[in-house]
C-alpha cells in the first residue's frame, strides 16, 4: 500500500466529523462544514488518482473542486433569502 493511499484513508476517515456538524449544527456552521468536506474530498480524489497512478482521476477532482465553489455560493444566496 502505498502513502497515496494510506493519506486517502485517513482524510476518509476525518470527513466524518465535518459531515456530523454539517448534519447537526446551525446553518451557517453547516455551510462551513460544508465548504471543508469539498476541499477534502478533491483532497481524496488526488491522493487516490496518485496512489493507483491513473492520471484520468486528475479531472474528477478538478471537477468536483470547482462545482463544489458553485454549489456553495449558492447555498450562501439561498440562506442569504431565508434569513
Amino acid at each position: 500500500m502505498s502513502p497515496w493511499l494510506i493519506a486517502a484513508t485517513v482524510l476518509l476517515v476525518a470527513l466524518a466529523i465535518p459531515l456530523y456538524v454539517a448534519v447537526r449544527h446551525p446553518i451557517m456552521d453547516a455551510l462551513v462544514a460544508l465548504e471543508l468536506t469539498g476541499v477534502v474530498q478533491t483532497t481524496v480524489l488526488l491522493l487516490l488518482a496518485e496512489g493507483f497512478h491513473r492520471t484520468a482521476l486528475f479531472d474528477p477532482a478538478l471537477v468536483l473542486a470547482v462545482m463544489t465553489f458553485i454549489g456553495s455560493l449558492v447555498f450562501a444566496r439561498l440562506m442569504e433569502r431565508h434569513l
